[in-house]
């Protein structure tokens, strides 16, 4: 009599130890893959809100020698009551406001030269990193 060709159960017992061997290195490369890029996308949003600091600056619709001192921003700050931002005439200033809130902002402007008007400007900015912590990064121009 001759005997089916099947497989051991040992030999399927190893093959399935590969395949969750396998699996589990990718589920885990997968999910550090979108842990990195959540992190990217708020990172770059955050970049996005500071560079709107510097272009109010730019536009001179913030006045440079209010933060010469240094301005704390923290995350949650009502940017649509605060009087010298809501000075700026911003036609969006809700849509700011409402991005601006997610961060954490330093402020700062010094003043380089009276003639011309040379100021450096500086901001600061916070960032909540999926999966917890914290990132920051700054941004700084002369106006």
């Amino acid at each position: 009599m001759k005997r089916a060709a099947a497989f051991s159960l040992l030999e399927v017992l190893i093959a399935l130890l590969i395949v969750a061997i396998v699996s589990f290195a990718v589920s885990t490369t997968i999910l550090a893959s979108s842990k990195s890029n959540a992190n990217n996308r708020t990172r770059s949003r955050a970049v996005a809100a500071a560079n709107a600091w510097l272009d109010r600056f730019r536009s001179y619709s913030l006045p440079f020698g209010y933060f010469s001192s240094g301005v704390d921003y923290d995350y949650g700050y009502d940017y649509a009551s605060d009087p010298v931002i809501t000075a700026s005439n911003d036609p969006n200033l809700a849509e700011v406001a409402q991005e601006w809130s997610k961060y954490k902002f330093y402020v700062k402007t010094t003043s380089i030269s009276n003639n011309p008007a040379i100021w450096r400007i500086e901001v600061v900015a916070y960032y909540k990193k999926k999966g917890g912590g914290e990132g920051h990064f700054q941004l700084v121009t002369v106006r």
